[in-house]
């Protein structure tokens, strides 16, 4: 089961050459080389790609791995700012990304607040599968597409599987989403979904879990024969918690890359020691998952529901202390540095639905 390593950006310097000494696989997220153009109403339009980091990508022995950054688009802008043809065409197809995930549409409470919402988006995700295949196949790029199933428990997923089985070649992996805020346990736990899973896919078809929490993976192990691949980028939230750590007694103190690396080498080699020897039962701690979220307000309203969720992660998984403040400039400056990370130069008083017209 491998681990691959979420990176914010594609550039040589501390995180991307650790990856490498590591032979860490590594992931980025589409939203990472999209360019923007801002209209003097304020609103970014997408303006394509930034190819540049893949061309040089290219002449390094990395293992590249692309995300269509589905929960990004539905949490922040409600729908994907590309095409499926400019995601495909102008962008995957790229000689340096060894696998590109399908565009879905994630289908977490944050996102989906009801039975309905759900069975559409699981819908759409049909459709954008299919969609994806259809052009990577023209180009001849088929192998490197990685179909993605959805859903809100174990049936929703099989249903999507048994809508797209007809594209998946034999031996392929396929992405599994919706998974990072899922607990471990519970009857629409991670682990009931990826044995549910087990049981009625075709034995040679593998899983990759996206953003799948770290007890739950650890509970996984006992799939590893099913599961290819988990990725995470839990390193960079605890690389932020312990940079305001530091703060409180350096107020110069300054996350850098060289520090997040140093953060993200620790948990690397964390996650590989428990997967190596996995302890017996999972201890994650199963809190429910909730009916879905408020009507969305303000792109900074979106981005601070996002880094308090993130604080109650590393609350839950022990990083926190039960009585951590989560609020004040520990709040803020966790919520400025997820703008800058997310939607850069964006005016966060942009509703968060309206920032960007719908594309595909």
């Amino acid at each position: 089961m491998r681990i691959i390593v979420g990176l914010p950006a594609l550039s040589r310097g501390p995180l991307l050459d650790t990856a490498l000494r590591l032979h860490a696989p590594v992931m980025l997220s589409a939203n990472a080389l999209a360019k923007w153009r801002k209209e003097p109403s304020g609103i970014r339009l997408f303006a394509g790609w930034n190819t540049a980091a893949l061309d040089r990508a290219h002449e390094l022995d990395v293992e590249l791995h692309l995300d269509s950054a589905g929960f990004v688009a539905m949490a922040l802008k409600g729908g994907y700012d590309w095409s499926v043809e400019s995601y495909i065409e102008d962008l995957c197809a790229h000689p340096a990304i060894t696998r590109f995930s399908s565009m879905d549409l994630c289908v977490e409470p944050e996102i989906a607040a009801n039975r309905h919402e759900v069975e559409e988006r699981l819908s759409k995700t049909i459709n954008l599968n299919w969609s994806c295949h259809r052009i990577a196949k023209d180009l001849g790029i088929p192998e490197r597409l990685m179909p993605v199933i959805q859903g809100a428990n174990a049936d929703d997923y099989l249903r999507v599987w048994d809508k797209i089985a007809g594209l998946v070649r034999s031996g392929a992996t396929i992405g599994v989403g919706s998974m990072c805020r899922r607990s471990a346990s519970g009857p629409d736990g991670a682990i009931e979904i990826i044995d549910r899973l087990d049981r009625e896919l075709p034995k040679d078809v593998r899983l990759h879990l996206f953003g799948i929490k770290s007890d739950a993976a650890e509970a996984a192990c006992m799939f590893q024969n099913r599961i290819d691949s988990i990725d995470s980028q839990a390193y960079g939230t605890r690389a932020r918690f312990l940079a305001n750590e530091r703060r409180k007694t350096d107020p110069d103190f300054s996350k850098s890359n060289a520090f997040t690396a140093s953060v993200m080498e620790q948990w690397v080699r964390k996650q590989r020691a428990r997967i190596a020897s996995p302890r017996s039962m999972s201890i994650q701690r199963e809190l429910p998952q909730g009916k879905g979220k408020a009507p969305a307000g303000t792109i900074l309203d979106e981005l601070e529901a996002l880094a308090r969720s993130q604080i109650n992660d590393l609350i839950e998984s022990g990083d926190l202390d039960h009585d951590q403040i989560v609020g004040g400039r520990f709040l803020e400056e966790w919520v400025m540095e997820l703008a800058a990370e997310l939607v850069p130069g964006a005016d966060l008083n942009t509703p968060a639905k309206q920032h960007l017209p719908l594309a595909a």
